[in-house]
């Protein structure tokens, strides 16, 4: 097996990306192609699969011939929607995670079966628009014609398995942020399913995340000049992402600071936290599971922020500036919440905030407060984490941990070692994993690859003083909630 190599693909929502590592993790070759996002009206948000499998298959086509690939692995935005007709044709274009669409199917799903505390008893999670269970009820409400031809539902990357291998099929990562899989049991809920009118015939059959979903069709290994190799099922982006950074055991958190931010922390538990605060989805790993907080706007709100007051400035001559602006940069706060919040406050209403401006204030003051609050928005999720499972190590990972004075920030937030990866690929690299590990590598020898980076340890003066400024964060929103509801109103 010295010479495996394993192909993980990604499908993003802005691109899909191919990397290729060996039986050792050593990353040979990488490529991406760029998606486009359509959006017909506010608060949707679609894209046309063939578009994902052309830009597939165009990558696949630039492997190199040098290179063997033995076996692949899928990873993939999670919640999306692909809605199959008798033929497998795609019926409409499908219908993305950050889609807002189906808000009032939530709210009537939720009350007709028997409230939250229910839905999160039977699905591990309350219903969101994004998930894909309000979509197929928006279809049902608002397409009736597409409703009736449709035979099979799909999460995005389990519609690249199809095309790669003729095969339809799901995996418990993904099916768990559909709102129809039973988490604690990882089965399809059918009681569910038949509470709300909807037919169990729809949904996939399930398989483990490094089982084979098939093998390439002859037609495409053909192509390729390819080997019919297997494609494993793959999983959820978040799960995979967490995979390719070695967290898989109870306490392993991975904090991400893109364009949004996410705290996922591995789970001893088989239940979710009842309360509904954070998700509770099904790894990638046998029956593993981790609890998930979200928030909409992290890196994106300090880019946000540089675009208007710094747009011209480089990022290292403005993290000079800012390490320079004491911890809470003179009493400025920032609500982060540019595009409503998820987790903890569930508000779609909420708004960004800037408070505590003075004579005092300038740009490096500004970016500091931002970077701040998107901090304290990820320590919301931290805080309900602690109390669910033992967080003993915490590695930050995406655009935002490169930056060394928000590895500080967040260190001395979280009151923990931080510690980086020395790859950080996200899905791409964990679908690599996911692929040799269904060829027959052990767990502990694929968690191998994942070598840690630097680590940062949090200041102590710090610590104090941001223990303070966050009481005040968290205020600033109580204070302002029903206000968001009155302003959203007009």
């Amino acid at each position: 097996m010295a010479d495996a190599a394993y192909l993980g693909l990604d499908l993003g929502t802005t691109a899909i990306k191919a990397l290729i590592a060996n039986s050792a993790g050593e990353v040979l070759w990488r490529l991406e192609k760029p998606l486009t996002l359509s959006t017909p009206r506010p608060a949707w948000a679609e894209q046309n699969p063939e578009d994902w499998w052309e830009a597939a298959l165009a990558i696949l086509r630039e492997v190199p011939k040098t290179i063997k690939i033995e076996r692949m692995g899928l990873s993939g935005q999670m919640h999306t929607l692909v809605p199959l007709g008798e033929s497998r044709d795609v019926l409409r274009p499908a219908i993305l995670w950050c889609d807002q669409r189906s808000s009032s199917q939530c709210g009537e799903a939720t009350r007709q079966l028997g409230g939250e505390g229910r839905v999160v008893e039977m699905t591990g999670n309350p219903l969101y628009p994004g998930f894909t269970l309000p979509k197929i009820l928006w279809i049902r409400d608002n397409e009736p014609e597409i409703f009736r031809r449709l035979e099979t539902v799909l999460i995005a990357k389990d519609y690249l398995a199809m095309k790669l291998t003729g095969e339809i099929g799901g995996e418990p990562s993904d099916a768990s942020g559909s709102s129809m899989l039973d988490v604690a049991s990882g089965a399809w809920s059918l009681a569910l399913m038949k509470e709300l009118d909807l037919s169990p015939g729809i949904l996939p059959p399930l398989s483990p995340s490094t089982a084979a979903r098939g093998r390439l069709t002859a037609e495409l290994a053909k192509q390729l000049s390819w080997e019919r190799i297997e494609v494993a099922s793959g999983g959820a982006d978040n799960a995979v992402s967490a995979l390719g950074l070695g967290i898989v055991e109870p306490g392993d958190c991975m904090v991400s600071i893109g364009t949004s931010g996410t705290v996922l922390g591995v789970t001893a538990a088989r239940a979710p936290d009842p309360t509904g605060r954070l998700h509770f989805f099904r790894h990638v790993i046998g029956d593993a599971a981790y609890h998930m907080g979200v928030m909409l706007s992290a890196a994106a709100a300090l880019n946000w922020a540089k675009d208007k007051v710094a747009p011209m400035a480089g990022w290292p001559e403005l993290e000079a500036e800012m390490a320079a602006v004491p911890a809470g940069g003179d009493g400025l706060l920032f609500l982060p919440y540019l595009q409503g919040e998820r987790t903890p406050h569930r508000d779609p209403d909420a708004r960004g905030v800037l408070f505590g401006l003075s004579s005092m204030t300038d740009r490096p003051r500004i970016l500091r407060a931002v970077m701040e609050g998107v901090t304290f928005g990820l320590r919301d999720s931290f805080e309900i984490l602690k109390g669910l499972t033992d967080a003993s190590r915490v590695l930050a990972v995406g655009g935002g941990a490169k930056n060394r004075l928000w590895r500080e920030i967040l260190a001395a937030n979280l009151k923990t070692t931080v510690a980086t990866a020395e790859v950080d690929e996200g899905g791409a690299y964990g679908a690599t994993m996911l692929a040799a590990l269904g060829a027959g590598q052990s767990l502990s020898s694929v968690k191998a690859w994942a070598k840690p980076g630097p680590e940062t340890e949090p200041k102590p003066s710090d610590i104090e003083r941001y223990d303070a400024i966050y009481e005040q964060f968290k205020s600033l929103y109580l204070d302002l909630k029903d206000r968001f509801k009155t302003v959203a109103a007009l």
